[in-house]
């Protein structure tokens, strides 16, 4: 099984996509060794292929990525199933992961995450966690959202450290951490890590 996401930038024409486009690009290359597993298109699209365990934390850390650009935004979903057919191009690949990915995507409307699976008790059981969870990091603002960045995407860090790499003091951190309710978020991250485990070992 893998996961599929699929998002676009929110307020994408406002903002000259030289301010988001190669941070994402970077995060990506450095994230995902296979460059054939990620692909931005159409301007502010993007679709990436990931493990099931893993596609939670790296929504929200792209998420954190995007937020710190002053106006921007991002809608994602994540599908989880089967692949059927692997293509050089993921936006050309195929499956169940492909399909729940689109449909939950469709399904957002005003929100900005949503996930879809095989497992529809697995489904309904985050719906409204992750419908909080993404109201909470919608209110994150740039410097929050680049803390958070910092935060996920280097956990084994103690607090002093991240602050040492953002040139920043460590109640500083600790203060924007505590605004993003990084905690909680965190112990969300671990709820989704076990039920994975639970619903589709």
């Amino acid at each position: 099984m893998i996961a599929v996401i699929t998002g676009d930038i929110v307020n994408s024409r406002s903002v000259s996509p030289h301010e988001w486009q190669p941070q994402l690009k970077s995060f990506l290359g450095e994230r995902i060794d296979d460059s054939s597993k990620w692909e931005i298109y159409r301007g502010d699209s993007f679709q990436i292929v990931t493990t099931i365990d893993t596609a939670l934390e790296l929504v929200l850390i792209i998420k954190a990525l995007i937020k710190h650009i002053s106006s921007l935004d991002v809608r994602m979903s994540i599908g989880i199933g089967e692949q059927s057919y692997t293509s050089d191009k993921v936006t050309e690949s195929y499956g169940q992961a492909f399909i729940y990915s689109g449909e939950a995507f469709e399904e957002l409307k005003d929100k900005t995450l949503h996930i879809k699976t095989t497992n529809k008790d697995f489904d309904e059981y985050f719906y409204p966690i992750l419908r909080l969870v993404s109201f909470i990091a919608d209110q994150w603002k740039p410097v929050t959202a680049e803390t958070v960045f910092y935060a996920l995407n280097n956990k084994s860090m103690l607090q002093k450290e991240i602050a040492v790499l953002m040139e920043k003091d460590s109640t500083t951190i600790n203060k924007a951490l505590k605004r993003a309710a990084y905690d909680e978020i965190n112990d969300v991250l671990k709820l989704y890590s076990n039920k994975i485990k639970l619903c589709f070992s």
